[in-house]
């Protein structure tokens, strides 16, 4: 349950896409649609959901992979699925695409200059610690455009939403593990701190349809 005066979010992962099994990085050019995996790991999610009440709305990234997802959720829902462009996977700049060793290794190396504080330090080509967070708080703005109590469904990616996790709620620490494909991370948010939007963490992840064989 949500604090009083606050909007619930369920931020849901997308399900299994090919880059999953090759290991590319992938945020903008390389755009795969589920995989058949996938496609079972969301509808098992849409089944698990359908016994709660409908949300009062369901905003994706504008990937395919989430797109695909979400649609799959909303379709008993009758609520429309928005892309927003801030839900977008980190922007990796130069390295969109590679999925050699040494692009790893500077995509784990940008991560932790974050965790150190280094938020200027960015992507080959790509977004900085600033740039990530400013645009995932005004994603989930659009949450605060719904009425206090309400339920929000935000189809995404877990990088963003592991890197920037700590600034929507501060009190929070990064998550030590990540969110698995289809799975749900619940957080309370209100309209509150320097980025316009401040949350508490509730659960993460509530649910993995990532156990789908």
């Amino acid at each position: 349950m949500a604090p009083e005066g606050s909007v619930c979010v369920w931020y849901i992962r997308h399900g299994e896409n090919p880059a999953n099994l090759t290991g590319e990085l992938s945020c903008r050019n390389v755009d795969y649609p589920l995989t058949e995996r996938g496609v079972a790991q969301a509808t098992a999610l849409a089944r698990s959901l359908a016994s709660e009440p409908p949300p009062a709305a369901i905003y994706a990234s504008p990937l395919r992979r989430a797109t695909q997802t979400a649609g799959i959720i909303a379709a008993g829902t009758g609520i429309p699925v928005v892309t927003v462009e801030g839900l977008r996977e980190l922007d990796v700049g130069e390295m969109e695409g590679r999925r050699d060793e040494q692009a790893w290794a500077t995509y784990v190396e940008v991560c932790y200059a974050w965790l150190a504080g280094d938020y200027d330090r960015a992507y080959p080509g790509g977004e900085n610690y600033h740039q990530l967070t400013a645009r995932l708080a005004t994603a989930f703005r659009r949450a605060l455009d719904h009425p206090p109590g309400s339920r929000v469904l935000m189809v995404a990616h877990d990088g963003i939403m592991r890197a920037g996790l700590t600034a929507i709620c501060p009190s929070e620490q990064p998550p030590v593990t990540g969110l698995p494909k289809c799975g749900i991370a619940r957080m309370s948010l209100r309209a509150a701190g320097p980025l316009g939007v401040e949350g508490t963490l509730l659960d993460w992840p509530f649910a993995a349809a990532d156990l789908v064989p």
